[in-house]
């Protein structure tokens, strides 16, 4: 048989297939060339810092945080802690010292010279900071006796008491709540009517039978007030 009879097999490429494929390989995209490469193969030296990693990772668990890298604060001892203890302790009761000396007055008052107000063992505090003023309880010291009474008249003020009663200061009758009558103090040499001195008040108490006060020595200075009176505590019943 002729060689052009004998049939070819349908998979055999002819040269103008041959040809063809020649030409569309040389045309193919690179990329895709690379697309479809096998993956690389792992290294050893990948295997070993991969290993290494491994070893660098933290146990699981709750890991105290110290931030920013600041070193752990020490333990203080036992000595360090007694001083601090002591330091604190010293500062109050500095505080405590001054605020009784330069604030408040603290005292217990004997005697019923201002009766129903203050009895006799109350415990008194008294505010140093603010100055006197009509109608205010003050506690005051005259002749080594420290006492509380109210202030009736400032500086300048004129005051006036007579024999029947009548009590007066710059011509008016004071609005206060005292249920005594007001007369003047035997064998005084307190005249009336009175004017205060400069720097002192007229003192008198609200048991007005007790003639203990401005009456019998006069006005009292200024220095000599230890603050107004800011709280009473009763302690020997109502």
């Amino acid at each position: 048989m002729d060689e052009e009879s004998i049939p070819k097999h349908p998979f055999e490429e002819t040269e103008s297939t041959a040809k063809i494929n020649a030409d569309a390989a040389s045309q193919a995209d690179p990329a895709d060339e690379e697309s479809v490469q096998a993956p690389e193969t792992e290294t050893s030296d990948d295997t070993s810092v991969r290993g290494k990693k491994a070893l660098r990772k933290k146990p699981k668990g709750k890991q105290r945080k110290n931030p920013k890298g600041k070193p752990h604060p020490k333990k203080k001892t036992t000595k360090q802690l007694l001083v601090g203890l002591l330091i604190k302790i010293a500062v109050i009761a500095l505080a405590v010292w001054g605020l009784f000396t330069f604030v408040l007055g603290i005292t217990i008052h004997y005697g019923n010279n201002m009766h129903p107000m203050v009895r006799d063992g109350d415990l008194v505090i008294t505010f140093r900071l603010e100055a006197p003023f009509i109608n205010a309880a003050v506690m005051y010291e005259h002749g080594g006796r420290t006492t509380v009474g109210r202030v009736i008249a400032l500086e300048g003020s004129v005051v006036n008491i007579d024999k029947n009663g009548t009590f007066t200061v710059n011509g008016n009758v004071p609005t206060e709540e005292v249920f005594y009558p007001t007369f003047p103090a035997d064998n005084s040499e307190i005249q009336y009517p009175y004017t205060v001195p400069q720097g002192k008040v007229f003192i008198l108490n609200d048991f007005r039978e007790d003639i203990n006060d401005s009456r019998s020595f006069g006005a009292v200075d200024i220095g000599e007030l230890k603050g107004n009176l800011l709280l009473t505590m009763r302690r020997r019943g109502f």
